[in-house]
């Protein structure tokens, strides 16, 4: 089964099961995995697959602290400009009512496409993801450089890491923006973005291009620094023998792929439902100047979207 809301639009639900998919060339409800390396639709005739999801490592608070202490050092002497670094929470409550969690979900965020699945091929996730990767208007393509974060009602100004945090993800999102010919790219100015118990910098981005471009963009558009880091490449690398946990459908895509009304979002602020038990999945985007406690302290925040509901 398959539950989901778009911002502003009626709540959709389908039976069926995801199946996977080798490019993102179909119309239906998609996710994919962090880097693409998996892609799923949604098949309301797909014959069931029994699956048994893996309990997710979840780190604790020194080994993460250790991990991104040398994280700092790294960007320092100049790896990368950028990392984002994740890791899972296991809910200390248990076992979790999904459905009341998703209609909780639902009446708090109504900016957020909110969705919850079980699905016997891929496991069951829940989540209200805030951040646009690529949505159609009727006049244009729009996209978020979401980035920076601070607690909701927090009495302080951004600082300069989170705005030079920022500043990178909306750098590279509109290098690549730019070379689709004819995009007539606009940026807005930047502002404030709150979802929940956070506050982030925003930049909305909007263009024009040929529905056709849409898979190929998708490809080279994500994922972003805000998910990833930059250079892209040597942070992918970096994290693949850093995290020690699988980041699933975390930071993937997630949305609509319907002629006309796409809507693809970042998956974040989700989680995953093993055995009645609710892992969120967290992460914070390092430059050379974090403090590791301090990004401690923002996953942490970002728990609170899925945790504080239960």
């Amino acid at each position: 089964m398959l539950h989901y809301r778009f911002p502003g639009e009626e709540l959709i639900s389908l039976s069926g099961d995801f199946i996977e998919l080798d490019s993102l060339d179909k119309q239906g409800f998609i996710i994919t995995d962090f880097n693409q390396q998996k892609k799923y639709i949604w098949s309301e005739t797909a014959s069931p697959t029994p699956y048994n999801a893996p309990i997710p490592f979840c780190i604790d608070k020194e080994s993460y602290l250790a991990q991104a202490q040398q994280i700092v050092k790294d960007l320092n002497r100049g790896l990368a400009d950028k990392i984002v670094f994740t890791r899972v929470k296991k809910a200390a409550s248990s076992p979790i009512d999904a459905s009341l969690l998703f209609e909780r979900l639902l009446k708090s965020y109504p900016n957020a496409l909110v969705y919850y699945f079980h699905d016997t091929s891929i496991g069951s996730w829940i989540g209200a993801t805030p951040e646009i990767l690529i949505q159609k208007t009727p006049s244009s393509y729009r996209t978020m450089a979401l980035a920076g974060t601070k607690l909701a009602g927090e009495n302080r100004d951004f600082t300069y890491k989170e705005y030079n945090e920022h500043a990178l993800v909306t750098e590279f999102i509109e290098g690549q923006l730019r070379q689709i010919p004819g995009a007539q790219l606009q940026i807005s100015e930047l502002s404030e973005y709150t979802q929940g118990p956070v506050t982030h910098l925003l930049q909305e981005l909007r263009w024009q291009m040929p529905v056709s471009v849409l898979p190929l963009l998708v490809k080279h558009l994500h994922p972003t620094p805000a998910v990833a880091g930059l250079p892209q490449k040597v942070a992918m690398q970096y994290l693949a023998t850093l995290e020690q946990h699988e980041r699933g459908f975390y930071t993937g895509v997630i949305g609509s792929l319907a002629a006309g009304k796409e809507q693809l979002f970042v998956n974040l602020r989700c989680g995953q439902l093993i055995n009645g038990t609710l892992y969120a999945y967290l992460g914070g985007g390092f430059t050379p100047e974090s403090d590791p406690e301090l990004e401690w302290d923002e996953t942490e925040n970002k728990s609170k979207t899925l945790l504080q509901l239960l």
